[in-house]
């Protein structure tokens, strides 16, 4: 028996939108993703800070463990809580310690900070940090130099890279970043040359004092 002529029309088109499936966007992520890590590296680092003595102390810090150490020495849960003059006759300022790392042309005439065609990028992490992770333009065939430095914030936001008087930190190392890979610079010592963590005024403020002068100019 023959069917309705209503039977043979086709459907009326739907006035709502076909959204897209499932393994469709699944398709599109991947392919975002593939673009990215042809052209982006991962970088980690971690660092460890020690006094003038060579006392380790962030951020597993040693202070407990050392005879004649003064049991009042602050505990270093971080690198957020000091304080210190710039100038000789200057007051006392709040300050923060960070971790800077540069990602500097290799082989430049100039050192990273003087010449800003030196420098590709600088990434600054956290106080409470002894770790940084970032991810960073891939580099196959021309290496990076990575430069690390520690820099004293303050309050009004100035910021300045503390000097030998200071702070003493290496000196660069020269890595290639490989696209979806991993570069680890592994493990930085820091050496805070102006503190002595066993033997050192009182804190201010409830913060570790420690004096910048000589060596903090941009901040004086």
């Amino acid at each position: 028996m023959p069917r309705p002529a209503h039977a043979l029309a086709p459907a009326p088109a739907s006035h709502l939108r076909r959204r897209p499936s499932l393994a469709a966007g699944a398709t599109l992520a991947l392919v975002t993703a593939a673009a990215c890590v042809r052209d982006q590296g991962e970088v980690e680092l971690n660092w460890t800070v020690v006094d003038a003595a060579g006392r380790s102390i962030f951020p597993a810090g040693e202070l407990d463990e050392i005879a004649g150490c003064n049991a009042d020495a602050p505990k270093f849960d971080d690198l957020c809580g000091f304080i210190g003059r710039t100038t000789p006759d200057g007051p006392r300022r709040r300050y923060q310690l960070h971790t800077q790392l540069r990602l500097c042309e290799p082989d430049c005439p100039q050192a990273c900070t003087a010449d800003e065609s030196c420098q590709i990028d600088v990434l600054t992490y956290d106080c409470k940090a002894a770790r940084g992770f970032s991810i960073v333009a891939a580099r196959e065939q021309e290496p990076y130099d990575f430069e690390v430095a520690l820099v004293a914030q303050f309050e009004n936001e100035c910021v300045c890279e503390l000097g030998p008087a200071c702070a003493l930190t290496p000196g660069p190392r020269t890595r290639k970043v490989e696209p979806g890979l991993l570069t680890d610079l592994q493990v930085y010592l820091f050496v805070l040359t102006g503190l002595d963590a066993c033997v050192q005024e009182p804190s201010e403020q409830g913060r570790t004092v420690m004096d910048l002068v000589g060596c903090c100019a941009g901040c004086s």
